[in-house]
């Protein structure tokens, strides 16, 4: 064995990173970096140890992968509590599963795989790859994994182990409750739960907005297409229709109130119900509870020869850029995904750092209107 100054044994069969890892697990056991809260820069620990960055690198992941540590840009290589470490084994041994710790986050679907079905909403693919590139920026990565019809939280992230939870939408009651037990973060986007901290947008005000609009513009006989009846999203959004028309007089008829299941075929369905009425019961225009609604029966509407908004005016919600190069863009509500998932990665990250927020918080985006001239103004 010859150990130089640097703690290395450079001859022996243990490659170097290895070696690096074990001097800085020792360390960190030891209490050397409490005080401080980070480990050496990249470039500190090459001066250190004289070895290229791609060996300190490999080093520091297998203590990431530990979840002894996290990599945040721009902060530098911070200690996690002890807590973190121990909880996944805990966790692990607690499952049966092998101890293998990987430093991604878990993002959950309830039922639905949004990248792969043939009529995937265009909101989750969106915000799907939003955070990937967000939370890739911050130095994680993002496992996307649906949780199917009959799917446990356990079963969905057996094979990841993830350091936190991003649920996505709409998900049973006791998938919140079972991941509440698992003592790791998670965060709720685009449906709320009092179990985790949740960003959604504010759908109520949205709709209210652009259903205000409408009335402005002389309609009185409007259709909506809701999404499912489930869903927090689409039940936010009825209300805000709900209480608009009520303060304004205005009958909301059960007629005129179709259910949608958010996709584009959906919106065709609906389309079809709404031409087949009586001309005197007609609506003059049509409010979808998203775009992928808007536009499947936008599709309808041109098919049979109907001009938009010369024939009936048409809105959406959502703000969805996937059918641009089919249709001109339609008067829609903005529900700032950006923003959501700035929250969402800013919550999580904080956890992971060890400075998590105190106490649960349900945060509500702001909406705006995308005004792309598709509601005529009735004389």
């Amino acid at each position: 064995m010859s150990i130089d100054e640097t703690g290395i044994d450079r001859s022996c069969k243990t490659p170097v990173f290895r070696q690096i890892y074990a001097i800085l697990l020792e360390e960190i056991k030891n209490g050397l970096y409490v005080e401080t809260e980070k480990l050496p820069s990249e470039k500190e620990l090459c001066l250190r140890f004289n070895v290229e960055r791609n060996t300190v690198r490999k080093a520091l992941q297998i203590l990431v992968d530990e979840n002894r540590i996290a990599r945040v840009p721009g902060i530098g290589t911070k200690l996690l509590p002890e807590t973190s470490h121990e909880e996944s084994v805990k966790f692990s041994q607690r499952r049966g599963f092998q101890v293998k710790l990987k430093n991604n986050i878990v993002l959950l679907i309830a039922q639905v795989d949004y990248l792969s079905s043939p009529d995937r909403e265009s909101f989750h693919y969106k915000l799907i790859h939003s955070l990937e590139k967000y939370l890739s920026r911050l130095g994680y990565n993002l496992l996307f994994k649906p949780m199917g019809h009959n799917g446990t939280v356990a079963d969905t992230i057996r094979s990841a182990l993830p350091l936190g939870i991003i649920f996505d939408s709409y998900n049973p009651d006791s998938c919140y409750q079972e991941a509440a037990g698992f003592a790791l973060p998670c965060v709720s986007v685009n449906h709320y739960t009092p179990l985790f901290t949740s960003i959604v947008s504010n759908n109520f005000e949205g709709a209210h907005k652009v259903t205000k609009e409408l009335a402005d513009a002389g309609h009185r006989r409007i259709a909506f297409i809701t999404g499912k009846s489930s869903h927090q999203t689409s039940v936010e959004r009825l209300n805000g229709v709900q209480a608009l028309c009520g303060s304004l007089g205005i009958p909301l008829e059960n007629e005129y109130i179709i259910s949608g299941d958010w996709t584009f075929g959906s919106g065709a369905e609906a389309a079809k119900r709404i031409l087949g009425m009586k001309a005197s019961r007609r609506p003059t225009a049509v409010f979808a509870f998203n775009d992928d609604l808007a536009y499947g029966c936008y599709s309808v509407l041109r098919n049979r020869g109907l001009s938009v908004p010369a024939d009936m005016s048409l809105v959406g919600f959502d703000k969805s850029d996937r059918y641009l190069d089919m249709f001109p863009p339609i008067t829609t509500v903005d529900v700032n995904i950006d923003a959501i998932v700035d929250y969402a990665c800013w919550y999580l990250s904080s956890c992971l750092s060890g400075f998590p927020p105190t106490g649960q918080a349900k945060i509500q985006i702001d909406t705006t209107i995308c005004d792309n001239g598709t509601i005529k103004t009735l004389k």
